[in-house]
């Protein structure tokens, strides 16, 4: 097997061998003096100051105990949860006098809309009729219900339970947890780099990649070629989730370790996933396909949404494939004739990504904007829905209110400006590589 490269999922601080930075929170942190480890014993839910490996000081709080080899799983308050890690009860010092918000009040942290609401006093009325179709997908459902369901839920998914990925090439560590089956868990899983099946030993890995090279089996998602390759070689493979189950499973799996969100892990006949691949000749002169990353795509949305789910593998990060997997999307939808937009709510870095690609595409439709179309007939011609479009001219600052209306008003030098202030243009497709038509009615 080739050397393993390591990939951070905070920085490249990993490739060196340092451990992963967090990022400094935006309140001000007080200093505090390091002092001796604990010796009261500690409980889960208990919160206080964690020393890291590189001396810094976090305040954190004890998600899980691991008494027989004297660790703690610990969330650190002020950051993602991809940071959370096992610490040994040494690192552990005074705790805080006050805990944060979340913890005064009780349970995880939570968004707006996962927060219960306050539950109206209804008098029973014995002639009034049961609604149709419980259950929990139910509009009726307890607000505290809800809520519990939501703690339970995070209680379960709160400690990472994959040690490493590992391909040919890279070992990555996981963010998040994911439904891997019990005999995967706690464990380093090698990943093969063209079928996505995985194994705990690396015995068996190296002979499925040798037997798979021997089959003469294309070295590629099993799907078919819809972009490319570009000048890059890049190349977009478009993968059935009904004709190939196993495959679109265990990429759902591996992408549940780097996505907090993503709740599709098995179900996946209703969707078609877009690999984004870059080809390379393997040592024997064969044409190979290294998976970046992919985006999925519900066969029938209701909602016009044209991405369910992206991600860029943390190795290929910083280098605009999660804007060229997004403009792939958009110029699928172009080919249908349709309007799209991506599945709520997006991850942070999601969001990043789809902010990037709307202005620059809404900045370069208003520079050579020539008044002969609306602006939504304008936006349509790259596959953007309309409220997409305002929200973005919105925070660019570049909408105002005319007689009742909704405009874009901005005068040429400012919108030259603006794209002349951004520093790393999103990368998008070359329509030219595109060799995809939309898919029959019959699907």
């Amino acid at each position: 097997m080739k050397t393993l490269r390591s990939s951070s999922p905070v920085a490249t601080r990993a490739r060196e061998g340092k451990p992963p930075a967090l990022l400094k929170p935006t309140t001000k942190r007080r200093t505090v003096t390091p002092s001796a480890p604990l010796k009261a014993p500690v409980l889960v839910g208990w919160t206080g100051i964690v020393q890291r490996q590189d001396n810094s000081l976090q305040i954190a709080e004890v998600v899980e105990l691991d008494a027989s080899k004297r660790r703690v799983y610990v969330h650190y308050v002020a950051h993602d949860r991809r940071n959370d890690e096992w610490v040994s009860l040494d690192a552990l010092r005074q705790p805080c006098a006050t805990p944060p918000a979340h913890k005064r009040h009780g349970g995880s942290p939570t968004s707006p809309r996962q927060q219960p609401r306050a539950r109206k006093r209804v008098r029973h009325d014995p002639r009034r009729k049961a609604p149709r179709g419980g259950g929990l997908h139910s509009s009726r459902v307890d607000p505290s219900v809800a809520h519990l369901l939501e703690e339970a839920r995070h209680k379960k998914t709160a400690v990472k339970n994959v040690e490493a990925v590992i391909f040919s090439e890279w070992r990555l560590e996981p963010w998040y947890w994911a439904p891997f089956p019990e005999q995967f868990q706690n464990q380093a899983l090698y990943f093969c780099d063209w079928t996505l099946r995985y194994t705990t030993s690396q015995i068996v890995a190296v002979e499925h990649r040798d037997a798979f090279k021997k089959s003469k089996a294309p070295r590629r998602p099993p799907g078919v070629r819809c972009y490319g390759p570009d000048a890059d070689d890049v190349c977009l493979w478009e993968v059935d989730g009904e004709h190939e189950q196993l495959y679109c499973q265990n990429l759902c799996l591996l992408a549940k370790l780097f996505l907090d969100h993503k709740t599709l892990s098995f179900d996946a006949e209703p969707f078609r996933f877009y690999c984004l691949t870059k080809k390379t000749m393997g040592d024997d002169g064969v044409e190979e396909h290294t998976l970046m990353g992919y985006f999925s795509k519900e066969k029938v949305s209701l909602l016009n949404y044209n991405l369910a789910c992206i991600l860029t593998l943390p190795q290929f990060q910083r280098r605009g494939i999660g804007t060229l997997m997004i403009s792939l999307s958009y110029a699928l939808s172009v080919r249908e004739a349709k309007v799209g937009s991506p599945e709520k709510p997006l991850s942070d870095l999601g969001k990043l990504s789809y902010r990037a690609y709307w202005s620059h595409v809404c900045l370069s439709l208003l520079e050579t904007y020539d008044g002969e179309l609306p602006l939504k007939q304008l936006a349509r011609t790259r596959g953007l829905c309309p409220e997409d479009v305002i929200s973005t001219l919105e925070h660019l600052g570049l909408l105002r209110e005319w007689r009742g209306q909704l405009v874009a008003r901005a005068d040429r030098r400012e919108i030259a400006t603006k794209l002349a202030a951004i520093k790393r243009p999103p990368r998008v497709c070359d329509e030219r590589f595109m060799c995809w038509t939309p898919p029959g009615d019959s699907d």
